[in-house]
């Protein structure tokens, strides 16, 4: 796909570093081509002409693409300013133009230096990510809030993804003490509704058995 002609120099810049460089000279392009490369990194140019880019951010977070972002701004785009407040994480940075090759560049190879750092703690399944040390939990790029049980059921039910666990195995591990299995079904029941899984897609009832966490 082409890229927009403004794009061109600040891709072969990053061509010529040995980057594998994927285009969309618009934000309805850019999703599916999130959806299908996975980037280690976004680029992402907050006026675009078919939208703007938090439409394409939440976009790409929707289909489960969580790589971060570097957003780029105009100086004197104050409505830009106050979206990105709303969307962007740790994660995320952001240059305003006119843009410095150089520049550019140094923050696209400090984004991945510091998401490569933060990759051994986070897990990803699907459009869940988890960060286990600050017991973070987001899916589509929200933020869910969880207990602290909600988040060691979640944690074991992703450890054993793919797997049959029952609900015996499920009290010993998660509490810890013979409750009544009635207590493992309430808590799926809080966890699919706090993840949004209305239809059993992610945690999956076995019935007679138990319960088993997709793969991702």
């Amino acid at each position: 796909m082409d890229a927009d002609p403004g794009a061109r120099p600040l891709m072969t810049a990053l061509g010529e570093r040995g980057f594998e460089v994927y285009a969309a000279n618009r934000g309805r392009f850019a999703i599916p081509v999130g959806r299908s490369v996975r980037p280690d990194l976004i680029v992402l140019d907050m006026a675009l002409p078919d939208g703007d880019g938090v439409e394409t951010y939440d976009g790409l977070r929707a289909v489960g693409v969580h790589a971060p972002v570097l957003f780029l701004t105009a100086r004197e785009d104050s409505a830009a300013g106050e979206q990105l407040g709303r969307v962007m994480t740790d994660a995320d940075d952001h240059l305003t133009k006119p843009l410095e090759l150089d520049e550019v560049i140094a923050r696209v190879q400090d984004l991945l230096a510091r998401d490569r750092a933060d990759e051994s703690r986070l897990l990803r399944h699907g459009d869940l990510a988890v960060d286990a040390a600050r017991r973070e939990v987001w899916r589509a790029g929200t933020r869910i809030e969880l207990s602290t049980r909600e988040f060691a059921l979640l944690g074991y039910l992703l450890d054993n993804a793919g797997q049959v666990v029952t609900k015996k195995q499920i009290l010993e591990r998660v509490w810890g003490a013979p409750f009544r299995t009635g207590t493992v079904e309430t808590y799926v029941y809080y966890l699919r509704r706090k993840l949004g899984d209305h239809d059993q897609s992610l945690i999956r009832t076995v019935r007679g058995l138990g319960y088993t966490m997709a793969r991702g």
